[in-house]
């Protein structure tokens, strides 16, 4: 379960910090261009991200040194909010996770139940709750003040700070420029850094029927 917890610090969810300059949009002769709210573009995919596959790579630091690191591939699907995360190690799995939001459920590399817990128990006791809560973005974003804080490589880089006190970790979302995508998202509470990066997404596309067949036993 521990590496499963890791996991989904990440999440996707989602280059670390940040994206180049916006291009600026066409507009009239004599007037200002818009800018962009990236805080609405990206809580915008609560609504547009009606599938996701995606394969990521997260990274635990303390003190600036590396403590653990680890890889797999992400499934998300809007219709009965079912997600899935397997673990990958030389391409195989090693362990996967499914959730329906109601229970989680743990496999083996064989496809065995290891061990089942309450999603609502797992969340409640996670600094950074919605990370991996594909489908809630705009809830994350009520329960933070954000500001946009570094713009690098084709990402912009927002910073999310608890609106309660004291607040205890930071939240940095690197965002694609152009879609809002979240490619990156780091976790920092005091000497401790967890980076999930998210790469090759694959949006809105089908996915194989026997992904969740675990949920439906």
């Amino acid at each position: 379960m521990k590496r499963f917890t890791n996991s989904l610090l990440a999440l996707a969810l989602c280059g670390a910090w940040g994206v180049a300059q916006a291009q600026a949009p066409a507009t009239q002769t004599g007037t200002a261009p818009a800018k962009k709210d990236f805080t609405a573009c990206f809580a915008a995919w609560d609504k547009d991200m009606h599938t996701l596959q995606t394969d990521f790579t997260q990274t635990t630091e303390y003190d600036g040194v590396q403590i653990s690191r680890s890889q797999g591939r992400i499934y998300y699907r809007q219709a009965g909010t079912l997600l899935r995360l397997d673990n990958l190690d030389g391409g195989q799995i090693t362990q996967s996770a499914l959730t329906d939001k109601k229970q989680i459920y743990v496999l083996d590399e064989k496809g065995k139940l290891v061990t089942q817990v309450a999603w609502q128990e797992w969340l409640s006791g996670q600094p950074n709750q919605a990370l991996f809560d594909f489908g809630r973005y705009t809830a994350l974003l009520a329960r933070h003040r954000t500001e946009e804080f570094a713009r690098l490589g084709g990402q912009v880089v927002l910073r999310l700070t608890p609106k309660t006190q004291p607040a205890e970790y930071i939240l940095y979302v690197a965002l694609n420029e152009k879609t809002c995508f979240p490619q990156a998202i780091t976790v920092q509470a005091d000497l401790m850094k967890t980076t999930a990066l998210l790469t090759d997404p694959v949006l809105n596309a089908g996915l194989k029927k026997d992904l969740f067949k675990e949920l439906n036993k």
